[in-house]
């Protein structure tokens, strides 16, 4: 018969393992891609400066030693130009017929404050500069990919808008839009492709003409998706990409280890919606209705002197010689990724299927208070105090069942040691006992368990969503989406962390308060794992955002307060 101290040992350890899972449920780290060689010709500034000759250029630019497939007809000099809309500033190539190679966030003016914080271009992060969520040195964003892998990524010549040149920054608002026609050859076939731009919207539509280029071909983009969170490790865990066919979604994810590491593409057949790669907030989407297979791969990219990150690379493949590809490059923003006629929601962290209502619930409340002007720090307290009521209840019914269980303890240790090699008439026993004192066994737990979507729904949106990057609270508390560290440690200590944040150190206390009320009548035996999960938390949650720790901290007093209001009745 297993023991009271070796259950609560057991309990202990699962809900140990259970929190481990939790902020790590929706995806588990894979192994990882190799690195692709560089490309020669992939160069630091690729673009013709503005007045600068021809020759000029190529004295300080290495020559492309990859051949071109075929040597183009219609192909002209690299360059480049910008184009700023009220959402973003990209910096466009004329390689493969209009590459991205900047894409930098600005956001409107009400919620610009998300897109500020990520890395330069030396993989440095730096908290004040617009993030760009192209990695440097790609050109394969998006391309044309045929006869089992050739990459047309060489320069095309821009037909239109005429006259546009090297460094030129054309700006879009509203409802302007800007049509960029480039075409070049491979032979004597003549490749087409058009690129449309929106003055308030994240989608960039791709039209391409390839003739008789090949039969089947897809469209690439090979250029993966530049991290944008200091905390690395928490970024890569949201790191993926993936697929979507008849809203079936499969995805690969990877953990570099090495610069060689590589994940083999992967092939799907069949009509396919579209193919993306996401971070932690950002999602960048192929997306069409005429594709008929799609592919997903990855390969290590040095972001700089100490950190890997995984490069995702992912094709729509096409049998037709027109096609249009749209593309949604933005926020994990469930009212803006609606903009892009997909289901790329689906890829946003709402939990299981049975958490996923009071999920849904929880980020529109939260939206909704935003517009009344409140300070997201201050509708997380308030969160806190609305929860504590639709809880309260049922934490009280929880507290008068577990103090009934206690009050029949001795007649149930007769019980259980009088009948304790008849289980049939134990339980017969058990059940009377229960069923004369009016007490449900299940009470205790069953109040929580009820509670729990809510709960899990909660710790979901307040770690993963969007609307607190870069908000501020007060104080030291500048950013709701990252620790409030208040200094760094010269070493790390496992599961906590190389940082020492504030929030978790009062959270670890109101716990610590709040179990000693609760194990005022509890067996002694019971208490060094009571303690032991106290400390647990308290290392989990030091490196987790300063809004969920906020949120728990002042919960955690309002339970305290009312355990004690209940105790002293």
């Amino acid at each position: 018969v297993m023991t009271e101290t070796r259950r609560t040992v057991l309990t202990g350890l699962l809900i140990g393992l259970l929190t481990l899972c939790i902020p790590f449920y929706l995806q588990f780290i894979g192994l990882a891609p190799e690195v692709e060689p560089e490309t020669p010709g992939m160069i630091e500034n690729n673009f013709i400066d503005a007045g600068e000759s021809l020759e000029s250029f190529k004295k300080r630019t290495p020559p492309i030693k990859k051949e071109s497939p075929v040597p183009p007809l219609l192909s002209s000099s690299v360059l480049g130009f910008n184009v700023r809309s009220d959402v973003y500033t990209a910096k466009m190539s004329n390689h493969s017929g209009g590459s991205i190679v900047s894409f930098k966030m600005t956001g409107s003016k009400e919620d610009g404050y998300k897109y500020l914080g990520g890395y330069n271009d030396f993989g440095e992060y730096e908290e004040d500069i617009n993030l760009d969520l192209a990695l440097l040195d790609q050109r394969c964003s998006p391309c044309i990919s045929y006869n089992d892998g050739v990459l047309l990524d060489i320069p095309f010549q821009i037909i239109s808008p005429a006259g546009l040149y090297s460094g030129e920054t054309i700006v879009l608002e509203g409802q302007d839009s800007l049509v960029v026609v480039m075409e070049t050859a491979v032979g004597d076939q003549a490749i087409k492709k058009t690129t449309t731009f929106y003055g308030d919207s994240y989608i960039i539509k791709h039209d391409y003409s390839v003739g008789n280029l090949a039969n089947k071909f897809f469209i690439v983009w090979d250029s993966g998706m530049r991290t944008t969170e200091q905390n690395l490790f928490e970024e890569l865990t949201y790191s993926q990409a993936y697929i979507a066919q008849s809203k079936e979604i499969n995805d690969i994810s990877i953990s570099p280890s090495s610069a060689q590491d590589i994940e083999e593409a992967q092939y799907f057949s069949g009509k396919t919606d579209w193919v993306a790669i996401r971070n932690k907030y950002f999602i960048n989407s192929l997306i069409s209705n005429e594709s008929i297979g799609g592919t997903l791969s990855a390969r290590s990219f040095q972001l700089n002197g100490d950190d890997l990150i995984p490069i995702y690379s992912t094709g729509l493949e096409f049998n037709s010689p027109r096609v249009t590809v749209k593309q949604f490059f933005g926020p994990l923003d469930v009212d803006i990724i609606e903009t892009s006629g997909a289901y790329l929601d689906r890829l946003m962290n709402f939990g299981w299927l049975p958490i996923q209502p009071f999920s849904r619930s929880v980020l529109w409340l939260l939206k909704k208070l935003h517009t009344l002007g409140l300070n997201y720090g201050i509708i997380l307290i308030l969160f806190a105090f609305m929860i504590r009521i639709i809880t309260g209840p049922l934490t009280k019914k929880s507290h008068q069942s577990t103090k009934k269980m206690q009050t029949i303890q001795p007649q149930l240790k007769k019980i259980q040691e009088k009948y304790k090699n008849d289980s049939p008439r134990l339980n017969r026993e058990m059940m009377n006992l229960y069923k004369e004192s009016g007490v449900n066994p299940l009470g205790g737990c069953l109040p929580m368990i009820i509670q729990m979507p809510l709960l899990f729904s909660l710790f979901i949106v307040f770690r993963s969503t969007i609307e607190f990057r870069g908000a501020p609270f007060f104080g030291w508390i500048s950013n709701l989406s990252q620790p409030d560290t208040i200094f760094n440690l010269p070493f790390n200590i496992p599961i906590y962390g190389d940082q020492v944040a504030f929030l978790p150190i009062v959270l670890g206390i109101s716990m610590f308060m709040t179990q000693k009320l609760s194990m005022a009548t509890m067996d002694k035996s019971q208490r060094p794992m009571m303690y032991m999960m106290s400390a647990f938390f308290f290392l989990l949650f030091n490196s987790f955002p300063s809004g969920l720790n906020l949120y728990y901290t002042i919960y955690n007093f309002l339970s305290y307060q009312q355990q004690r209001s209940i105790k002293g009745k």
